[in-house]
Formats: structure tokens, sequence, C-alpha cells
């Protein structure tokens, strides 16, 4: 920011869009965890050195119901776990009966609600218990409840819980209202939490398609960063994207659309490149969001989940048009091929971000709805070089070019089929283009 306004100062006789690409190439690349990225181990003990047999990176399904018959869906787990989650939010069940799922199936466990103590008791051991979260977006209650009471009766559930298990992350997970008069509130709910955690479904626009993941003022990248500030760095930040169509009445007041698949890629990535070590998917496509008017993702989704929408207890079966079906299986492969990106850059994410030696200046050519559409982040790369997370926020095409310190001995963009980049000898710079909310991820090595 210091460096922009600099520029800035300095430029008063260019034209404004000279000025404005400035401003955005300076505010381009993140340096958030540069000491180490706290995250937790499979059963939420914090950590912030990735270590391959403990570190954990929660990939998760928001409010799934557990395995078998659920109104007209057959639940199976193991399509979670063939699409690369590796965790579950059970939806409106039975701590233990949620638990020992988990340990059928693989996964770790986040209980929603708040849990008897007699339940904590019986299960705070259990190996597949990642955390609980006490409540969804608390934050929304603002001007209608009495917040200084929720607040306390959190505070006093979290503190008796931690008397019966300590290891246990107990937290909420509120919206990304983060402009006043929320701002203070929002920043006290996410510290009190063992974990930050917040959804942001920024694929909605009342007069169109959504321009941009990252606009003003409660974009991905601004309350991700928030998130991270408020925890000082120290705190793990879950981030949950959103995969979901919200149709009728109830979407002429809140318009959330379906995210394209460049959209969904790109929301995962401004969430990690600002600093969350881990996601969540909202939602996996069964009666669960379609009770709420809400159509998710699916691999095989049905047009109704209720076996009869005229019975009395079905009141919104939400049917689903052949085009939405079409994108919630095409947003399940999406996140199925995002989920194995993940995995394999989790040492990575994980690893303390690169320092000034290996510092970088980022041009950006071409015009975009907002002022710094492009994001980066780089990270060591395990197996020696470098690891560049890169995203293009807006609805924009542009032309991106990267210059290192040190001549490049190779440059290759991972998970898009493409061959290495062809480089002159001694070039310390390559270029990417990027298609409207495209992500590129490359892995670079510098000569010594």
């Amino acid at each position: 920011m210091v460096i922009a306004g600099v520029w800035i100062a300095a430029a008063w006789g260019d034209d404004p869009e000279a000025v404005l690409n400035r401003q955005r190439d300076a505010n381009a690349p993140q340096g958030v965890y540069r000491q180490g990225a706290p995250h937790t181990d499979r059963v939420g003990r914090p950590m912030t050195k990735y270590d391959p047999t403990q570190s954990f990176f929660q990939i998760g399904a928001w409010g799934a119901p557990l395995p078998g018959k659920y109104y007209d869906s057959e639940c199976d787990w193991r399509e979670l776990k063939d699409a690369g989650f590796n965790t579950v939010w059970p939806w409106a069940a039975d701590p233990q009966k949620a638990l020992d799922a988990g340990k059928e199936a693989g996964m770790q466990i986040v209980l929603m609600g708040e849990i008897p103590d007699a339940a904590v008791a019986a299960i705070k051991d259990h190996p597949n218990l990642l955390g609980n979260v006490w409540k969804d977006e608390p934050i929304g209650g603002l001007g209608s409840a009495d917040m200084d009471g929720l607040f306390a009766k959190f505070v006093a559930y979290r503190e008796r819980t931690r008397k019966t298990a300590p290891n246990l992350p107990v937290f909420v997970n509120d919206a990304p209202w983060i402009m006043p008069p929320a701002t203070s509130w929002w920043v006290k709910w996410n510290a009190a939490g063992d974990v930050s955690c917040h959804d942001n479904y920024p694929i909605m626009n009342r007069s169109g398609r959504a321009p941009s993941i990252g606009a003003d003022p409660n974009g991905i990248p601004q309350s991700v960063a928030l998130a991270v500030a408020d925890g000082k760095e120290q705190k793990p930040v879950w981030l949950i994207v959103g995969a979901f169509d919200q149709p009728g009445a109830y979407g002429q007041s809140f318009p959330f659309r379906y995210p394209t698949p460049e959209q969904l890629r790109a929301c995962v990535y401004a969430g990690v490149i600002h600093g969350a070590t881990g996601i969540v998917y909202f939602i996996w496509d069964t009666y669960v969001g379609r009770d709420g008017a809400v159509i998710g993702m699916a691999p095989h989704p049905l047009v109704s989940y209720a076996p009869n929408p005229k019975k009395e207890g079905f009141p919104n079966p939400t049917p689903a048009t052949p085009l939405q079906l079409i994108s919630a299986k095409a947003l399940w492969e999406t996140a199925a091929q995002v989920n194995k990106e993940l995995h394999e850059l989790v040492p990575a994410i994980l690893a303390p971000t690169a320092g000034p030696d290996a510092g970088y200046t980022v041009k950006i050519e071409g015009k975009a709805p907002t002022a710094t559409p492009i994001r980066t982040l780089l990270k060591p790369n395990p197996e020696g070089g470098y690891t560049l997370l890169t995203v293009n926020l807006d609805d924009a095409v542009l032309k991106v070019t990267y210059e290192f310190p040190r001549a490049l001995k190779n440059v290759e963009v991972l998970f898009e089929n493409r061959s290495p980049e062809t480089l002159a000898d001694g070039a310390r710079s390559f270029v990417l283009t990027y298609e409207p909310f495209a992500t590129h991820v490359v892995r670079l090595q510098m000569a010594s």
C-alpha cells in the first residue's frame, strides 16, 4: 500500500489508467504467514510448522446428511471421499453417530451446534473429531438479537467444553458482513473462537453477473485478510465457499447464483492466497439444501429430493431445471479437480511464505472492474524452487508479467496440461494471460 501511495503521488501527470495500473501492480503479491501458516492436525490441535505426518488441511462438505437414505436421495460418503473431501460437517446428526460414520468413511468430522456436556465427555478423544461449530452466522442477529447475551452464551459454552475436551476447537461460522456497523462484532466473534471461520459467496448481483470475487467492501480477499489479521497470523482460518444456486422468491432478496467452474476455482484460490488454511464447500446437493431453496452440487443430482412434494412436511421441493442439473454436476467435477490440486499443494500452502530474497514484481495489463484484480502468493516448494499461486479476481482478460531477481531455470504452469514455458537464456521474467476469473499455479526455479 505504501509503495502504491508513493507511485501515485509521483504520477500526477499520468492518465488515470496508468495510475490505476501502478496501484494494482503493487497490491498483487501477498506476504501473509512468513513465519509459518497456522493450521491444525487431524483432531484440531493447532500447528504452525508443516509436518507431513501430522498436518491437516481441511477440505470439507457443509451440511451433509449421514450416510444412508435421506428423503429421496441415497447419501453415500464414498462420493465425497472420491471427490477429494476429507471432512464432513454433518447435518442435524447425533455426535456419536456422526463420528462413527466418519471413522467408517475415513473422514474427519466438524460437529454442528451445541453438544450436551455428557456427549462432549463421551466423544472428546474420538480420532475423527476435528471441531465443533457452535452457531452459524451470529453476526446476522446484529440489530435484532441480544448480541451481548448471545456472545456470553458462546464464551460460557466454549469455556465449559474446554474443561472437558481441551483439544477440541470450538468456534462459530460467520457471514462476511465486515462493514460498519458489523465490523467490531465480526472481529469479536472471530477472535473468540479457537479457529476463525466464515463463509463468503460473492457470486451474486442484483443487476447483472458478478464482476468480481474481490470487490469492495466484502470480497473474499477482504474477509479472509481481516480474519488473518484478527488472529494475528496465529490462528487457523477456514473459508466456506459457495457452489449453489438460490432460485425463486428467496433468491430475489438474496440473489446467490451458481459460480462458473472458473469462478469456483478462483474463490478457493483467492481464499488460500489471502490466508485460508482450510476450505469448506456449501453445499452437497441433498434435501438439506433444497428445503432451504438451495440447489447445490452433486455427481448425480436429482430434479427433486422430496418423495412427495404435495405431502405435508415437504413445503420446499425446489426442483432443478435441466441447466441447473448440468451446472450441479459440472461444479462437483470442478470441486473434485480443485481438491486434487489442494492435496498436492498442501506442503507448499502450509510452508512459510517466501521472503524478500525471492522478491518479484507483477505488471498487469488490461482493463478490470476492480483496482487490484490479480493476487499472488509465493511459497517454497519442498521439492526445490517455488510454487506461485495466482488468481484473477475479476471478469476481465489480463496480461501479467512476473519478474524475479535472478535468472529463471524453469517455469511450469501446473494442472493445465501445458508444456513448461520457453525461456531465453538469462530470462528473469515470464508472461501469463488470464481469462476472466482464471487461476494459474506455477512451479519455478531460479538460478542460484
